[in-house]
């Protein structure tokens, strides 16, 4: 059976949404990636920004405790369960 076109209409913007929401994300992600490599490669000469960003990924490394991390960890491998085909 196949919804009405009204809520298809709505469940196609709501995964566009997501998938433009996603590559936000990526980039982002990739973007401070890019800043740590940067930092690596050139040091205190990377200028203010790249600095600040290293300097803030620095402090959330430090502010992670060993319970958060098994947090984390087990949202992503239940993540990665619920997102494998089957």
């Amino acid at each position: 059976m196949t919804p009405p076109p009204a809520v298809e209409k709505v469940l196609n913007w709501l995964s566009w949404l997501i998938t433009l929401c996603m590559k936000v994300v990526e980039a982002g992600f990739v973007l401070v990636l890019l800043s740590v490599l940067l930092y690596i490669l050139l040091g205190a000469d990377a200028g203010l920004y790249v600095g600040s960003i290293v300097i803030n990924v620095k402090m959330l490394i430090y502010a992670l405790t060993p319970q958060a991390v098994v947090g984390i960890a087990i949202v992503l491998t239940l993540g990665w369960i619920a997102k494998r085909p089957r």
